[in-house]
């Protein structure tokens, strides 16, 4: 399916642009993670206008979400990992569930920085063996060992997209099972080059100049993997690594919004406290989520 609209992020932006766009009677996707975000996570809301005795930050994303459901928008619960927005018409949105489809994107993933969650040795080898990206990097696998870290459709594709290069190819699911297209599930267990292992948490990335090895918590036990790669796809990546290839960032990686809140690329937007110079109050992440999603609407219907 190809949605009007794909929002990233559940938080005032990303649920206010999805009531707009999904009243609009436009195919409304929202990508969030659960139960993550400053609004969920705030313990009292005293300046919202509505509620004079302040409500939850939790109670608040809740109505928010209900609402948006009423007028259809659609929820998956799943960790962005990437985008493709040069390829075709459509923006491709990559995650643990899958790869989504859009006419147009909103980025609205509130000032999460996931810089603090890098697996030790992630950063010190990023261009050295470590790697986001398995067709951007496969040539360089020939005849090797590699590792892939993740549990959905895109660590599957890359791992598939693998087996034309490397020589020994080890699947580390941190899950007890590998969820991705029945094809590519038989083609990947079909491939002598293809080892899976479940329930794997990934500890640390070992080596001198390169990535040579890593260490791996496997059903409770510590293992250590060779390997001269590792593909990661983890949601580790930091906004700048995430957003830099698609989006003007400013010196901190927030992302610079162009006139009525449009990114470098057409079809993508931004709204809320990811974008540069945001206000951060709740108030006005709904009111950018409300111009952001007019806009859309505006984009869509233009075309249509």
């Amino acid at each position: 399916m190809v949605y009007d609209v794909i929002i990233v992020g559940g938080g005032p932006a990303g649920l206010t642009a999805g009531i707009y766009t999904s009243r609009a009677k436009l195919s409304t996707l929202i990508i969030e993670k659960k139960d993550i975000g400053s609004l969920v996570m705030a313990h009292k809301i005293d300046n919202y206008p509505g509620f004079p005795e302040g409500i939850s930050g939790k109670d608040l994303y809740n109505l928010m979400k209900e609402q948006a459901k009423r007028f259809g928008a659609e929820f998956v619960d799943a960790t962005v990992l990437d985008f493709d927005v040069y390829s075709e018409d459509n923006k491709i949105v990559k995650s643990d569930k899958g790869n989504f489809r859009g006419k147009t994107v909103i980025i609205a993933t509130g000032t999460g920085n996931s810089d603090n969650k890098k697996v030790k040795g992630e950063k010190e080898f990023l261009g050295n063996g470590v790697s986001y990206c398995a067709t951007c990097d496969g040539a360089f696998t020939k005849f090797m060992e590699v590792a892939l870290f993740g549990k959905g459709e895109e660590v599957a594709e890359e791992a598939l997209f693998l087996t034309k290069f490397a020589k020994k190819i080890r699947i580390f699911v941190n899950d007890e099972k590998l969820d991705c297209n029945k094809d590519v599930f038989d083609a990947l267990t079909n491939s002598e080059k293809v080892e899976i292992i479940y329930g794997a948490e990934l500890l640390e990335i070992k080596g001198s100049e390169y990535v040579e090895s890593v260490d791996v918590k496997v059903a409770g036990e510590l293992k250590n993997y060779s390997t001269a790669f590792a593909f990661l796809y983890l949601g580790t990546k930091s906004k700048s690594e995430m957003y830099g290839a698609i989006a003007d960032l400013d010196e901190n990686g927030f992302i610079k919004a162009k006139e009525n809140f449009k990114m470098n690329v057409d079809g993508m937007y931004v709204a809320g406290d990811v974008r540069s110079g945001a206000m951060r109050q709740v108030t006005v992440a709904v009111a950018e989520g409300t111009l952001a999603g007019l806009e859309v609407i505006k984009e869509i219907l233009k075309k249509k």
